[in-house]
Formats: structure tokens, sequence, C-alpha cells
């Protein structure tokens, strides 16, 4: 399923890929640096595929693999950078630099997902009332006081929201691991 195909507002889709790509970023980043070997290039690179990422995460698939996804993104702009720079082909031609890139992606596909990503998944799948209460408290870093005094609910209804968020994590993503060892 497309971000097309399910109903998300601006904001759900928005706050959808802040989590995806802040998980990200900086293995996208060494990803991108591995090929040119130029921190200046290197942000460069990143800008625009960061760019990129957002204006093509509509056509992203919910559920599958975020970093992939990325990783061919930043592959094509890692292209593109070196043909209009020619100093960075560092004597690699683009047949070695497509064999390079199947190498890392068999590496990066024969992996289990990791806990942290099933975590990005499963929190993309909670229920509207408590994804407001997962970014304030996990992406904004809020304490439950100031949840509580921000939304005007009590602290003690914001707490057994955190709890209840908790629960619901730990067991999307132990279900998802599980499922993986099967």
């Amino acid at each position: 399923m497309t971000t097309t195909d399910k109903p998300l507002n601006k904001v759900s889709a928005a706050e959808l890929f802040t989590q995806l790509f802040e998980a990200d970023k900086n293995r996208l980043y060494a990803y991108i640096y591995a090929y040119v070997l130029d921190y200046a290039a290197a942000d460069d690179i990143f800008q625009e595929t960061s760019m990129t990422l957002w204006r093509e995460f509509e056509k992203f698939e919910i559920g599958s693999n975020f970093s992939k996804w990325a990783n061919g993104i930043a592959f094509n702009r890692v292209r593109s950078y070196r043909q209009s720079h020619k100093k960075y082909k560092l004597g690699i031609n683009d047949d070695i630099l497509h064999e390079l890139e199947e190498v890392i992606s068999i590496t990066e596909t024969s992996k289990k997902p990791s806990k942290w990503w099933h975590l990005q998944n499963c929190s993309a799948l909670l229920p509207d009332s408590l994804k407001g209460v997962y970014k304030a408290f996990y992406v904004e870093e809020l304490q439950a006081q100031e949840i509580a005094d921000t939304t005007g609910r009590s602290i003690f209804a914001i707490r057994k929201s955190i709890h209840k968020l908790r629960k619901m994590l730990f067991d999307c993503v132990e279900q998802k691991v599980n499922e993986d060892l099967k």
C-alpha cells in the first residue's frame, strides 16, 4: 500500500516521513559518503536526496523497507553527481559502482529487520489518539506534565496513555521479531 492508497492527511504523512527519515538519516549519510569520500560532496548529495525523498514520499510503500527505498534514491543522486562532477569518479567506472550497489543491496536485504526498523513501522500503525502522545513524549521529548498542560488532560491520563503506548509498541515489535524468526 502506498501512502496514496491510505487516507493519510498531510500532517500524518509528514509525521511518518519525519519518523522514518530521522531514524535513518545517519546511515543514509554514511551510505552516500562511502561513494564520494568527500564531506562537501556528501553534504550536497544528502541534501538533494533528502529533498527527493520528501517530494517522492507519496510513492513510498508503507510497511516496506524505508532504508532500501532511500538507498535507491541516494544511489541515483550519487550517479548524477559523479557524472556532473568528474573529479568524484575516483577511478571507479559505472559498472563497478553498480556492482558495489548490488552488494550493498544484497547485504542489507539479507539482514533481518532490526527492532528499530520494526519500531518505526509499529509507531506508524498507532491509533491517532496515541500518535500525538508518541510524538510529544518520544520525538519532542516533553515530560508527561508538559503534555498534560498542553493538551488539557490530567497527568494521570497522560501517564496511562504513555503506558498503553509502550505496551502496544513493545507487543507489536515482539510480534514482528517473532514473525521474522519463523
